[in-house]
Protein backbone atom coordinates (compact mmCIF):
# COMPACT_ATOMS: atom_id res chain seq x y z
CA UNK A 1 0.00 0.00 0.00
CA UNK A 2 1.34 3.40 -0.56
CA UNK A 3 2.15 5.25 2.01
CA UNK A 4 0.24 8.92 2.30
CA UNK A 5 2.38 11.96 2.63
CA UNK A 6 2.09 13.81 5.55
CA UNK A 7 2.29 17.44 6.51
CA UNK A 8 4.68 19.36 8.80
CA UNK A 9 3.16 22.65 9.12
CA UNK A 10 3.77 25.20 11.77
CA UNK A 11 1.59 28.91 12.86
CA UNK A 12 2.81 31.51 14.65
CA UNK A 13 1.34 32.02 17.73
CA UNK A 14 -1.86 33.72 17.80
CA UNK A 15 -3.00 33.56 21.31
CA UNK A 16 -2.00 30.93 24.09
CA UNK A 17 -2.27 30.93 27.93
CA UNK A 18 -0.06 29.08 30.58
CA UNK A 19 -3.51 28.30 32.73
CA UNK A 20 -2.95 29.95 36.26
CA UNK A 21 -5.47 27.26 37.59
CA UNK A 22 -4.11 23.97 39.35
CA UNK A 23 -0.28 23.86 39.15
CA UNK A 24 0.27 25.87 35.81
CA UNK A 25 1.16 22.90 33.64
CA UNK A 26 -1.44 23.18 31.10
CA UNK A 27 -0.70 25.13 28.02
CA UNK A 28 -3.21 26.10 25.86
CA UNK A 29 -2.44 27.32 22.42
CA UNK A 30 -3.09 26.70 18.57
CA UNK A 31 -1.26 24.00 16.28
CA UNK A 32 -2.78 25.11 12.93
CA UNK A 33 -5.33 27.72 11.61
CA UNK A 34 -8.05 27.83 9.09
CA UNK A 35 -8.74 29.28 5.71
CA UNK A 36 -5.30 31.04 5.72
CA UNK A 37 -3.11 31.14 2.67
CA UNK A 38 0.67 30.33 3.21
CA UNK A 39 3.28 29.91 0.84
CA UNK A 40 4.64 26.26 0.75
CA UNK A 41 7.36 24.39 -1.78
CA UNK A 42 7.29 20.33 -0.60
CA UNK A 43 6.52 16.93 -2.77
CA UNK A 44 3.36 19.16 -4.65
CA UNK A 45 5.71 21.58 -5.96
CA UNK A 46 5.47 25.30 -5.14
CA UNK A 47 2.05 26.66 -3.99
CA UNK A 48 -0.61 27.92 -1.80
CA UNK A 49 -1.78 25.79 1.05
CA UNK A 50 -4.88 26.31 2.94
CA UNK A 51 -5.99 24.14 5.74
CA UNK A 52 -9.97 24.19 5.72
CA UNK A 53 -11.59 24.13 9.23
CA UNK A 54 -13.31 20.97 9.06
CA UNK A 55 -10.16 19.02 8.01
CA UNK A 56 -9.47 17.91 11.37
CA UNK A 57 -13.22 16.29 11.92
CA UNK A 58 -12.32 12.64 10.94
CA UNK A 59 -8.86 12.37 12.96
CA UNK A 60 -10.81 14.42 16.35
CA UNK A 61 -13.73 11.47 15.83
CA UNK A 62 -11.31 8.80 16.51
CA UNK A 63 -10.28 10.62 19.80
CA UNK A 64 -6.85 11.96 20.96
CA UNK A 65 -5.41 9.09 22.83
CA UNK A 66 -3.01 7.90 20.46
CA UNK A 67 -1.72 11.38 19.43
CA UNK A 68 1.49 12.40 20.94
CA UNK A 69 2.73 16.43 22.32
CA UNK A 70 6.51 16.25 21.58
CA UNK A 71 8.58 19.37 20.75
CA UNK A 72 9.64 20.70 17.56
CA UNK A 73 8.51 17.02 16.00
CA UNK A 74 11.31 14.70 17.99
CA UNK A 75 13.94 16.89 15.82
CA UNK A 76 16.45 19.08 16.44
CA UNK A 77 16.48 22.82 15.33
CA UNK A 78 18.56 21.60 12.19
CA UNK A 79 15.99 18.67 11.42
CA UNK A 80 18.01 15.76 12.45
CA UNK A 81 16.20 13.09 14.65
CA UNK A 82 16.45 13.82 18.55
CA UNK A 83 16.80 10.54 21.01
CA UNK A 84 15.57 13.61 23.78
CA UNK A 85 12.74 15.44 21.59
CA UNK A 86 11.19 12.28 20.99
CA UNK A 87 9.99 11.74 24.58
CA UNK A 88 6.58 13.24 25.00
CA UNK A 89 6.43 16.62 26.55
CA UNK A 90 3.05 16.23 27.52
CA UNK A 91 -0.54 14.74 27.63
CA UNK A 92 -2.96 16.14 25.24
CA UNK A 93 -6.06 16.91 27.44
CA UNK A 94 -8.33 18.54 24.90
CA UNK A 95 -8.05 18.90 20.86
CA UNK A 96 -11.20 21.06 19.38
CA UNK A 97 -11.79 22.74 16.27
CA UNK A 98 -12.69 26.79 17.07
CA UNK A 99 -12.94 29.35 14.57
CA UNK A 100 -9.74 30.98 13.90
CA UNK A 101 -8.03 26.93 14.12
CA UNK A 102 -6.90 24.00 15.88
CA UNK A 103 -7.21 24.57 19.42
CA UNK A 104 -4.75 22.39 21.72
CA UNK A 105 -4.88 22.22 25.69
CA UNK A 106 -2.00 20.12 26.82
CA UNK A 107 -0.95 18.86 30.38
CA UNK A 108 2.85 19.21 30.74
CA UNK A 109 4.98 16.24 32.46
CA UNK A 110 7.12 16.50 35.63
CA UNK A 111 10.09 15.70 32.98
CA UNK A 112 13.64 17.54 33.14
CA UNK A 113 12.66 18.43 29.37
CA UNK A 114 9.07 19.36 29.79
CA UNK A 115 10.02 21.41 33.08
CA UNK A 116 12.75 23.05 30.45
CA UNK A 117 9.82 23.75 27.56
CA UNK A 118 6.90 24.71 29.87
CA UNK A 119 9.55 27.31 31.26
CA UNK A 120 10.09 28.88 27.51
CA UNK A 121 6.12 29.13 27.52
CA UNK A 122 5.95 31.15 30.69
CA UNK A 123 8.47 33.62 29.23
CA UNK A 124 7.54 33.58 26.04
CA UNK A 125 10.23 32.30 24.51
CA UNK A 126 8.24 30.16 22.17
CA UNK A 127 7.51 30.92 18.71
CA UNK A 128 5.14 28.24 17.35
CA UNK A 129 3.45 25.17 17.17
CA UNK A 130 3.19 22.69 14.84
CA UNK A 131 1.51 19.26 14.20
CA UNK A 132 2.20 16.41 11.61
CA UNK A 133 -0.44 14.14 10.35
CA UNK A 134 -1.16 12.27 6.64
CA UNK A 135 -3.09 13.66 3.99
CA UNK A 136 -6.13 12.00 3.05
CA UNK A 137 -8.09 14.23 0.88
CA UNK A 138 -7.32 17.52 -0.97
CA UNK A 139 -9.44 19.86 -3.88
CA UNK A 140 -7.99 19.94 -6.85
CA UNK A 141 -5.67 22.94 -7.39
CA UNK A 142 -7.04 26.48 -8.39
CA UNK A 143 -5.71 29.37 -9.59
CA UNK A 144 -4.30 32.14 -6.76
CA UNK A 145 -4.15 35.42 -6.42
CA UNK A 146 -0.01 35.17 -6.18
CA UNK A 147 0.40 33.56 -9.27
CA UNK A 148 0.72 30.22 -7.33
CA UNK A 149 -1.73 27.59 -7.31
CA UNK A 150 -3.66 27.09 -4.14
CA UNK A 151 -4.42 23.62 -2.62
CA UNK A 152 -6.79 23.19 -0.04
CA UNK A 153 -6.51 20.45 2.25
CA UNK A 154 -10.17 19.01 3.22
CA UNK A 155 -9.32 15.71 5.38
CA UNK A 156 -5.78 15.36 7.82
CA UNK A 157 -4.70 13.23 10.59
CA UNK A 158 -2.88 14.22 13.83
CA UNK A 159 -0.21 11.98 14.59
CA UNK A 160 1.65 14.78 17.28
CA UNK A 161 2.04 18.33 17.52
CA UNK A 162 3.90 20.18 20.00
CA UNK A 163 5.82 23.60 20.61
CA UNK A 164 8.44 24.46 17.99
CA UNK A 165 10.98 27.27 18.06
CA UNK A 166 10.63 28.51 13.97
CA UNK A 167 7.37 29.14 12.59
CA UNK A 168 7.56 27.30 9.33
CA UNK A 169 4.49 28.53 7.53
CA UNK A 170 5.25 32.41 7.62
CA UNK A 171 7.86 32.92 4.20
CA UNK A 172 10.21 34.78 5.95
CA UNK A 173 11.10 31.86 8.83
CA UNK A 174 10.23 29.28 5.47
CA UNK A 175 13.20 30.97 4.17
CA UNK A 176 15.48 31.51 6.97
CA UNK A 177 15.13 27.55 7.78
CA UNK A 178 15.82 26.19 4.41
CA UNK A 179 18.70 28.61 3.71
CA UNK A 180 20.07 27.06 7.06
CA UNK A 181 19.72 23.73 5.35
CA UNK A 182 21.10 24.82 1.93
CA UNK A 183 24.64 26.16 3.88
CA UNK A 184 24.67 23.06 5.95
CA UNK A 185 24.44 20.75 2.68
CA UNK A 186 26.84 23.24 1.10
CA UNK A 187 29.46 22.49 3.95
CA UNK A 188 28.89 18.67 3.24
CA UNK A 189 30.79 19.60 -0.52
CA UNK A 190 33.65 20.92 0.75
CA UNK A 191 35.95 19.00 -1.51
CA UNK A 192 34.43 20.49 -4.75
CA UNK A 193 36.94 22.64 -6.83
CA UNK A 194 36.33 26.13 -7.51
CA UNK A 195 34.81 25.26 -10.88
CA UNK A 196 32.70 22.66 -9.48
CA UNK A 197 31.38 25.64 -7.12
CA UNK A 198 30.74 28.38 -9.50
CA UNK A 199 28.66 25.63 -11.88
CA UNK A 200 26.75 25.38 -8.13
CA UNK A 201 26.29 28.78 -7.09
CA UNK A 202 25.42 29.61 -10.77
CA UNK A 203 22.46 26.86 -10.52
CA UNK A 204 21.06 28.29 -7.43
CA UNK A 205 20.55 31.94 -8.35
CA UNK A 206 19.32 31.17 -11.75
CA UNK A 207 15.64 32.64 -12.10
CA UNK A 208 14.11 29.01 -13.51
CA UNK A 209 17.05 26.65 -12.25
CA UNK A 210 14.53 23.89 -13.57
CA UNK A 211 14.33 25.20 -17.24
CA UNK A 212 18.10 24.19 -18.63
CA UNK A 213 18.34 20.63 -17.02
CA UNK A 214 22.04 20.83 -19.13
CA UNK A 215 23.13 23.09 -16.06
CA UNK A 216 22.29 20.30 -12.99
CA UNK A 217 24.25 17.44 -15.36
CA UNK A 218 28.20 19.18 -13.82
CA UNK A 219 26.96 19.65 -10.32
CA UNK A 220 24.98 16.08 -9.97
CA UNK A 221 28.29 14.43 -11.38
CA UNK A 222 30.28 16.64 -8.86
CA UNK A 223 28.01 15.82 -5.96
CA UNK A 224 28.22 12.30 -6.44
CA UNK A 225 31.70 12.01 -6.41
CA UNK A 226 31.49 13.72 -2.98
CA UNK A 227 31.57 11.38 0.43
CA UNK A 228 27.65 11.44 1.54
CA UNK A 229 26.96 13.51 4.68
CA UNK A 230 25.83 11.96 7.56
CA UNK A 231 22.48 13.54 7.63
CA UNK A 232 21.15 14.06 3.88
CA UNK A 233 19.99 16.90 2.94
CA UNK A 234 16.97 17.81 0.54
CA UNK A 235 17.56 17.27 -3.40
CA UNK A 236 19.31 19.70 -5.77
CA UNK A 237 16.35 20.81 -7.87
CA UNK A 238 14.25 21.43 -4.33
CA UNK A 239 17.52 23.56 -3.55
CA UNK A 240 17.36 25.31 -6.91
CA UNK A 241 13.41 26.37 -6.74
CA UNK A 242 13.95 27.36 -2.98
CA UNK A 243 16.90 29.71 -3.99
CA UNK A 244 15.14 31.03 -6.90
CA UNK A 245 12.07 31.47 -4.54
CA UNK A 246 13.99 33.35 -1.99
CA UNK A 247 15.80 35.60 -5.13
CA UNK A 248 12.12 36.35 -6.15
CA UNK A 249 10.74 37.71 -3.06
CA UNK A 250 13.80 39.98 -2.22
CA UNK A 251 13.22 41.21 -5.83
CA UNK A 252 9.64 41.90 -4.63
CA UNK A 253 10.62 43.58 -1.49
CA UNK A 254 13.74 45.78 -3.31
CA UNK A 255 12.36 46.42 -6.29
CA UNK A 256 15.71 48.41 -8.74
Amino acid sequence: MKQRPELVRSVPLLDYEVERSGDGRTVVAYAATFDEAYEVVDFDGHYDEVINRAAFNRALGRGISDVQVLFNHGRTIAGTPSSEFSLPIAIPVEVKVEGKGLLTRSRYLKTPLADQILEMWQEGAIRSQSFRGPIYASRPARPGPNGRPVIERTALGLIEYGPAPLAINTSADLVAVRSAMVEDRLAALGDLSPEERADLARLLTLDDPLADPSAVEPVVEAIEEVDPPEVPGPSLDLLAAEAAQRRRRLQQENPS
